[in-house]
């Protein structure tokens, strides 16, 4: 998990804006989105990225 000040965990990391790709299932639903711009490779280790 991403740490700000003080150590505290994020509630969320903004990566940029996203496009709709499609979405499967219900309860829960898996919705895939493609990012408009790449992930930086500073933010894979902080991160669990399915590729």
């Amino acid at each position: 998990m991403r740490t700000g000040v003080g150590g505290v965990t994020l509630p969320f990391l903004s990566l940029g804006f996203a496009d709709y790709v499609n979405h499967e299932g219900e309860r829960p639903m898996a919705i895939r989105w493609r990012l408009q711009r790449a992930i930086t490779g500073a933010f894979y280790p902080e991160l669990a990225v399915a590729v």
